[in-house]
């Protein structure tokens, strides 16, 4: 087959994919390949339809032929991402070091090393990595919160209060970061701080009084890293608001067993109320914690 009819059915391929017809597009893409063994560019959007359908297994055979004819950091990225939802993580990093190796600044390489490295609870390459993305993209949305909330999650909450303005700054549309931003400052005891966040939220928050509900909506693929946090700690919430209940329940039984919560549970209460879509039950928690943090301190100074 002439080169030049190589390239047209080239080009017919791309069409055919970009209008939907995959099929074809692929079967155009094998005849390509076929007449033409080094054509890397066919392989490469092979992979991307196999690795689009969820056939990741034949995603990453095109791309490792497109990546030996040509090497090119999407490419590497792109089989990376293959390994990566076949959870092989070793291979993925692999490719995505290879991917920063010929690209340095390429921003979802370092951000999906993060995730892997996330997943494989290494902290240190877990900050490393989101660090790097806002160093070459200050503003990069998955980077902010996800940095925020690996803050938040090992109790940095400096670092994470920092983060969270950055983010709230940039993208104020964020409920779900605004109810850590409320309760990280309750922590740092910025009771009033607090409080005014949370009645604000409560007029002007369509979704604030049900949490569970609008998690999803709320939060699209870019912030990824941050919307998995976020669900471990609803998930923790859930459950420590059931033992919490449970302990109540017994209360009413052995009242003289029962002590009421120190200021850091009343705090701790008032967040899970938040995460369980109950600001009435936070709000009166968050108001315990300070008076019982008011009365600590007048009795400290006395």
């Amino acid at each position: 087959m002439a080169s030049q009819d190589i390239q047209s059915f080239y080009n017919e391929a791309v069409r055919l994919e970009k209008s939907g017809n995959n099929k074809e597009a692929k079967d155009l893409y094998s005849k390509v390949i076929v007449s033409d063994p080094a054509f890397h560019l066919a392989y490469q959007n092979l992979g991307v339809i196999y690795a689009k359908e969820g056939n990741h297994a034949h995603a990453i055979d095109a791309f490792s032929k497109a990546i030996k004819i040509s090497p090119d950091f999407k490419n590497c990225y792109n089989i990376a991402v293959s390994f990566y939802r076949l959870k092989e993580y070793e291979k993925s990093v692999h490719f995505l070091k290879q991917s920063l190796h010929l690209e340095k600044k390429f921003v979802l390489a370092h951000l999906l090393l993060a995730q892997i490295y996330q997943i494989q609870e290494n902290d240190e390459k877990t900050e490393i990595y989101l660090t790097n993305v806002i160093k070459i993209d200050p503003k990069h949305k998955s980077a902010l919160g996800g940095l925020a909330m690996y803050y938040y999650e090992r109790n940095r909450y400096p670092e994470s209060l920092r983060m969270l303005e950055r983010y709230l700054l940039l993208y104020p549309g964020n409920a779900q970061l605004r109810l850590i931003q409320s309760e990280i400052l309750a922590k740092q005891g910025h009771y009033k701080a607090s409080a005014n966040l949370l009645v604000e939220m409560s007029k002007t928050d369509a979704g604030f009084t049900s949490f569970n509900q609008t998690l999803e909506a709320a939060w699209k693929e870019e912030d990824e890293m941050a919307k998995e946090s976020l669900h471990r700690i609803q998930g923790k919430a859930k459950k420590k608001l059931k033992e919490f209940q449970a302990k109540l329940e017994l209360s009413r039984e052995n009242p003289e067993e029962f002590a009421p919560p120190d200021p850091q549970e009343a705090l701790d209460l008032s967040l899970l109320y938040l995460f369980n879509g109950n600001p009435e039950k936070a709000m009166q928690y968050l108001v315990f914690a300070q008076k019982m943090k008011e009365n600590t301190d007048s009795t400290g100074s006395s």
